[in-house]
């Protein structure tokens, strides 16, 4: 697999470029089929061809088939964008399990963390406790410059901060809420920008939210009004989003670390 590529994003755009080539497909075919059901309706000419597959179908007379093509432009763009929203969904789940893979599965990925959080709790040498004392005391803002010499002289010994110390738990909630199937719509900016660290603007953000609250509208049958223009904009955006995480955890998340020290899952 090439550096800054996944499979998880190879199977998405996959998807959603023959999304996009059957909506190209349905553009071409309407104008003549409109045509066809025009002059079928004034006798010009003889009757339409037969579907392919609706060979028994009761809505297939002229008048029927114009009723339903005046909402051609409405429905396609909902199905398009309806259809892409998930593929997007399944990227970010892909994504996730993919990096999880490429750390031997869950269990050993997140019991080598714990691990190397333990043994790191217990090998932390003399100067490093030495300074860990200087910030441990109730903070005083006139020692602020002493705060940061002791955090510098720390930092540099690989001294593991409390936040750092919550990455094994976070990890396990992440591999939990994927097992569960708990990774929901609405989480997925938060989870790409503070469990993946992907820069993700207020603008794309906010443009990501405005996409989900369409595609559940649509999904639950809420009245809008949609364009093609629209739903291929959309689309677009969230394929930017796709292509900006799965580049950026492809660099930062897919490196092999079962040999750093102290892994008991290393042979």
């Amino acid at each position: 697999m090439a550096l800054g590529t996944t499979n998880a994003y190879a199977r998405y755009k996959s998807q959603t470029d023959a999304l996009l080539d059957f909506a190209v497909l349905v553009s071409y075919s309407m104008p003549a089929l409109r045509d066809l059901i025009q002059a079928a309706g004034s006798r010009t000419r003889s009757p339409l061809p037969k579907p392919d597959f609706f060979h028994q179908s009761n809505r297939s007379a002229p008048p029927d088939l114009l009723k339903t093509e005046k909402q051609y432009e409405q429905n396609l763009a909902s199905y398009v964008l309806l259809a892409h929203f998930s593929f997007f969904e399944s990227l970010v789940d892909n994504l996730i399990k993919e990096m999880v893979e490429v750390h031997g599965g869950e269990e050993k990925f997140a019991a080598r963390i714990q691990n190397r959080t333990r043994r790191f709790l217990i090998k932390q040498s003399a100067g490093a406790l030495k300074a860990k004392r200087k910030l441990q005391d109730k903070e005083n803002p006139r020692w602020r410059d002493s705060y940061r010499k002791h955090s510098r002289d720390l930092d540099e010994k690989g001294f593991r901060f409390p936040g750092e110390l919550l990455a094994a738990y976070g990890v396990r909630t992440l591999i939990s809420n994927l097992k569960k199937r708990n990774l929901k719509a609405v989480h997925i900016p938060e989870i790409l920008v503070h469990a993946f660290q992907v820069e993700l603007s207020e603008a794309e953000i906010g443009k990501y939210h405005e996409i989900r609250d369409i595609r559940n509208d649509i999904a639950h049958g809420n009245p809008i009004v949609l364009t093609m223009k629209q739903a291929v904009t959309w689309n677009a955006t969230l394929r930017d989003i796709a292509f900006k995480a799965s580049s950026h955890i492809a660099e930062h998340f897919f490196v092999i670390e079962k040999y750093v020290p102290g892994n008991p899952f290393s042979a």
